[in-house]
């Protein structure tokens, strides 16, 4: 059983060690990782968000974990892919703000990585970036969401996706386009101009481009089938196969990442607030999907994970959260399945079966 601390967000009493900030300085010590610190170059890899995204994790946060590492002897960094670390000063994330640099991932060309080699549909070789390859000692600090094509992101798609140079990430997206769910040979829209399938469509993630082919947009797609039942050919195919082929994809990915923090050299921190149903990347932000939930914790990176997911429960939606155009399928499972159409805990199982981690754990409650 791997320990997940947990700091929930009610606040009983009026003073700031009570509140999220306070209690994130009691489970930095209750990691018992300060020891481990000293003289080392701490990453501390975390979604800086892009245009006007104003719920990735607050810089309040950041500095509190920005101190706790410097107290311990050590040498932090913040970083993220090329265009979040760019425009980060937007968001409120400068030096002055949060104590420490904030260094682009795969440096300012986004060339600067290592190369993993990989043997996984179109993906030969991952590009794992060269700040977080270098460091001694990496903790995630990931802000809890959803997300199109992971269904979810926490403290793995941090690294499995934030922690890869662009040219990687690209090759990741584009691995659910490697299952064949489109026949040209059936289909008649260069023929006749059918375009049942891209009317139909509820996300809008469809069309014909100029290289004759359909283009899908799985990052939107929720798997929901009525494109393949509409063709009156039979050219379409398309099912949650698909998403968990990127899933399975993250594992792999991750993996990559943790062969350089062996040891135990890494902690996972989760920001269960301002819970949305999109990626930080998206630029935006919408409602909180549920209630704030606190903080977790963990040295276990599936456990930390598991954690989340396990106490974001569709019971607790809150109305008028879920956008219009994204509406819920009425299908077995997690809220983030219902709402992007795949099992968020597809990439938690594949992490945990490459020993990245347990799925069991307990909590330990942190006031």
């Amino acid at each position: 059983m791997s320990r997940v601390y947990f700091a929930p967000a009610f606040t009983p009493n009026i003073d700031w060690q009570s509140t999220l900030p306070g209690r994130l300085d009691k489970i930095l010590e209750r990691l018992d990782i300060a020891s481990e610190l000293k003289d080392k170059r701490v990453c501390i890899k975390m979604h800086l968000g892009g245009n006007v995204g104003y719920t990735t994790v607050h810089p309040v946060f950041v500095r509190r974990v920005v101190a706790f590492v410097k107290a311990a002897g050590g040498h932090p960094f913040v970083t993220d892919i090329l265009e979040s670390a760019l425009t980060s000063y937007e968001r409120g994330y400068t030096e002055e703000t949060i104590g420490c640099p904030i260094l682009p991932a795969a440096g300012r060309s986004d060339k600067y990585y290592h190369t993993y080699p990989v043997d996984f549909r179109n993906l030969k070789e991952l590009h794992v970036s060269g700040e977080v390859v270098d460091a001694d000692y990496l903790i995630s600090l990931a802000h809890l969401k959803g997300h199109g094509c992971a269904g979810f992101g926490g403290a793995i798609k941090n690294l499995a996706v934030g922690a890869l140079a662009g040219s990687s990430r690209w090759s990741l997206h584009m691995v659910q386009h490697t299952e064949q769910y489109w026949d040209a040979d059936k289909c008649t829209h260069f023929a006749d101009g059918c375009t049942i399938c891209i009317d139909a469509c509820q996300r809008k993630d469809m069309r014909f481009a100029d290289d004759n082919l359909l283009h899908v947009g799985f990052h939107e797609c929720d798997f929901c089938g009525n494109c393949n039942e509409i063709c009156p050919t039979g050219a379409l195919s398309i099912n949650e196969k698909i998403g968990d082929i990127f899933q399975e994809a993250m594992g792999i990915s991750a993996e990559a990442v943790m062969t350089n923090f062996k040891g135990g050299n890494a902690a996972f921190i989760n920001l269960a607030t301002n819970i949305t149903p999109f990626c930080d990347c998206m630029g935006m932000t919408t409602p909180n999907l549920v209630p704030d939930l606190g903080i977790y914790a963990s040295k276990d990176m599936v456990a930390v994970d598991a954690a989340s997911l396990d106490a974001v429960k569709f019971e607790n939606l809150l109305p008028n959260t879920v956008p219009a155009d994204f509406p819920l399928r009425d299908v077995e499972g997690h809220l983030f399945k219902k709402i992007h159409g795949t099992d968020p805990y597809l990439q938690v199982r594949e992490c945990e079966k490459r020993g990245l981690g347990s799925m069991k754990y307990d909590i330990e409650e942190v006031l």
